[in-house]
């Protein structure tokens, strides 16, 4: 396939340069008339339509086939509109509505002295959590993320985060298990130690990262262990937190308890999994009311994709 072909894939570079035309140049009365259109794209591509149905029959037990594929457009037409939200706050600087639930524990969160860990999900914005969450504090924001898997997606991405991110806000990539990964792990550590609070999203795995299998709405799945290893290297706690959309431009900051993983025994990998059980219960609980902004297009357990 031709670079220019490859440009209109799912992960190609052309849709994310035509959303930010859209954002620059598209009325935002006919705002909601283009992201109703755009979320049909879920009628094209089958993998990820299929994918989220079959996440769904899991999230929510006894539910049929044919109201999922409905659900499912619920959540491409939220994905749309975080997509959109941030994209408008990265050119234009607009700032949504923000809420907050668990706001003792955000407190807890800002009055921390050393650094901290935030765990999120693929829920909501992401980035634009962050990117906020860095004009909120002080204190630096590294959030780690995935690479694109598209070299001209990746290329653009870094480029207009270069140009439009916001000053406190730094981005690692998290790559497979290479000195470059490895390098990554030691920055982390390091930025944790310095005071700094990592952001990293802990309900996907990227291949060749360390992980844990652990069991989600009672299915199989395999869930990062790199933010349970910070956390016991680093002494640092960890605060579960969401960012949910609410409606147009208005999301919800969810902050959970904070999570500690401590050395109490001989046993690394115990204890490790002891705070990946705690993180389990959170993010069931967050998808469990949120399932119409989950946005894992790929069966989260092998028994799902079977």
């Amino acid at each position: 396939m031709t670079r220019w072909l490859r440009r209109f894939l799912v992960r190609g570079v052309g849709w994310r340069k035509f959303l930010h035309w859209a954002v620059l140049n598209i009325p935002t009365w006919l705002e909601p008339l283009v992201i109703g259109w755009w979320s049909l794209f879920f009628l094209l591509w089958g993998p990820g339509r299929r994918g989220v149905m079959r996440n769904l029959s899991a999230v929510l037990p006894g539910s049929t086939a044919f109201g999922n594929f409905f659900r499912t457009y619920r959540v491409f037409w939220n994905y749309a509109w975080s997509i959109t939200d941030n994209a408008r706050f990265r050119l234009l600087r607009t700032i949504p509505r923000w809420e907050f639930e668990g706001r003792a524990n955000f407190e807890a969160l800002q009055a921390h002295d050393g650094g901290a860990i935030l765990l999120t999900a693929h829920m909501g914005s992401y980035d634009l959590g962050a990117a906020l969450f860095a004009e909120l504090t002080t204190r630096r924001i590294v959030m780690v993320r995935a690479p694109e898997t598209d070299p001209d997606t990746r290329e653009y991405e870094e480029r207009v985060h270069e140009e439009k991110g916001v000053s406190g806000l730094r981005v690692g990539f998290n790559t497979t298990a290479n000195t470059t990964g490895s390098d990554l792990a030691f920055d982390l550590l390091s930025a944790v130690q310095s005071g700094e609070i990592v952001a990293i999203q802990g309900d996907r795995v990227t291949p060749g990262v360390t992980s844990v299998e652990t069991m989600l709405f009672g299915k199989r799945t395999l869930i990062p262990a790199g933010p349970f290893a910070l956390s016991m290297a680093s002494r640092a706690p960890i605060f579960p937190l969401f960012v949910m959309r609410r409606g147009r431009r208005r999301y919800c900051l969810l902050t959970c308890e904070p999570i500690v993983v401590t050395r109490t025994s001989r046993d690394r990998d115990h204890d490790i999994r002891r705070g990946v059980d705690e993180w389990v219960l959170a993010l069931e609980a967050a998808i469990r009311t949120g399932w119409q902004q989950w946005f894992a297009f790929e069966p989260y357990s092998e028994e799902l994709a079977a």
